[in-house]
């Protein structure tokens, strides 16, 4: 089932990829591209919506999620539709998360068309 595969790729991804800044790794504040080696959160984000696409999943059911974590820094997630509902990859968390689940304030999310709505869970 997809829950089944998203969670195995928001596991492998996050075991594969070692945190590291923008600006440590490409000298700028914000550069987003699929995590290789290294990345931050929006980096981990990409990487899982490509694998995830390669596994079968519709664009329409991945989006890109910005939110302020519980210290208050700007975080980014993949929120994915499964078989089971809306689940939150995150490169801070082990398994899917619930969006209710985390004390996250949420701000935005990018739709497939490239257009960013309000999130309000």
């Amino acid at each position: 089932n997809s829950y089944t595969i998203a969670e195995r790729i928001n596991s492998q991804v996050n075991a594969s990829v070692t945190w590291m800044s923008d600006s440590e790794q490409f000298g700028v504040p914000e550069f987003w591209v699929e995590a290789n080696t290294f990345g931050d959160c929006e980096d981990y984000a990409l990487l899982k919506r490509q694998v995830l696409l390669k596994s079968g999943f519709e664009r329409k059911d991945l989006h890109l999620a910005c939110c302020w974590n519980e210290t208050g820094d700007y975080h980014c997630v993949l929120l994915c539709n499964t078989d089971k509902g809306f689940y939150v990859l995150d490169n801070r968390y082990a398994l899917p998360m619930t969006p209710k689940s985390l004390s996250y304030k949420w701000d935005k999310a990018l739709r497939e068309d490239g257009e960013w709505y309000e999130l309000l869970f």
